[in-house]
């Protein structure tokens, strides 16, 4: 019998509430679409407390169990993110490879909203 051991990296800046960790770098939206940050400070149980506009703090775990769950809001597309979907080869399926399909404009299109859509 082996046994299969995985790594798991947790952010030096992350809290837990309810079970889940959370990168308190990221910023995280709630139910209702409202855009949650760390303000860079925890309560005296050590719990997390996050703001959201001009609102006064609140504990992370209180922010899940009223507005969650909480999703990470996307991140940025970068220059980087960019090059990588233009360069990128048009198959890697190994029984496709000989028949290359033509890139159309529509294609292209295509690429670019997904693009987009990750920078919303």
């Amino acid at each position: 019998m082996t046994t299969t051991t995985t790594a798991v990296t947790i952010p030096e800046k992350a809290a837990v509430a309810a079970g889940f960790t959370f990168d308190l770098t990221r910023t995280w939206i709630d139910t209702y679409g409202s855009r949650w940050t760390w303000t860079g400070e925890t309560d005296s149980t050590g719990m997390a407390l996050m703001k959201t506009g001009d609102d006064t703090p609140a504990r992370l775990s209180h922010v899940y169990w009223t507005y969650g769950p909480l999703i990470a809001a996307p991140l940025p597309v970068t220059a980087a993110d960019r090059y990588a979907v233009l360069t990128a080869p048009t198959c890697t399926t190994t029984g496709r490879q000989d028949s290359t399909p033509t890139a159309t404009p529509l294609t292209f299109a295509g690429i670019l909203g997904r693009i987009r859509g990750r920078s919303a």
